[in-house]
């Protein structure tokens, strides 16, 4: 077969396509529920105009839902999110809690009959503290010794030392 036959051919299936086309009667679809009227006879029907083509054309496919799988707590599934095999490392453990500094402020001592006394101010007011003593229900005086005397910090039992100056 020749290139010009072929040509021919196709050309002319395409013309009888487009007339049949344009003869062939449009039918109304029937998800929208018009009617339609029919041509009087002997006219030849018109095509529809850009307004009429959006009224007579068919509805938007919809698709179902995805069938999305429920989780154990009734929440949907999305089978399309970003899975990851990272696991987040578990949160640091607190830190420790440690007792607050010291509230006293050596002022002097006073030492008589082998028992040394300090005097300290705390919060404006002035205490006389010795070995034994327990101040506020929060420190106890462990010892006074070399310079220093030693609290016990009581909810955490933690010792504390304050410098009381040198040994006289």
């Amino acid at each position: 077969m020749k290139a010009k036959q072929r040509w021919l051919i196709i050309g002319g299936l395409l013309l009888a396509t487009l007339a049949a086309a344009y003869m062939a009667e449009d039918e109304a679809p029937a998800a929208t529920g018009k009617r339609q009227t029919a041509a009087p006879a002997g006219q030849p029907r018109r095509a529809a105009g850009p307004d009429k083509l959006a009224e007579t054309a068919a509805p938007p496919l919809s698709f179902p839902e995805p069938a999305a799988g429920k989780g154990e707590e009734g929440e949907v599934i999305d089978p399309f999110r970003n899975k990851s095999w990272y696991v987040a490392p578990p949160p640091p453990p607190p830190p420790k809690p440690t007792a607050p500094p010291l509230p006293f402020q050596y002022l002097g001592k006073l030492s008589e009959d082998g028992e040394t006394r300090v005097f300290l101010n705390h919060q404006g007011k002035h205490l006389i503290a010795k070995v034994g003593d327990v101040i506020n229900g929060t420190y106890s005086v462990e010892d006074i010794a070399g310079g220093q005397m030693i609290f016990r910090y009581q909810p955490l039992q933690e010792t504390q030392t304050l410098a009381i100056g040198s040994e006289r």
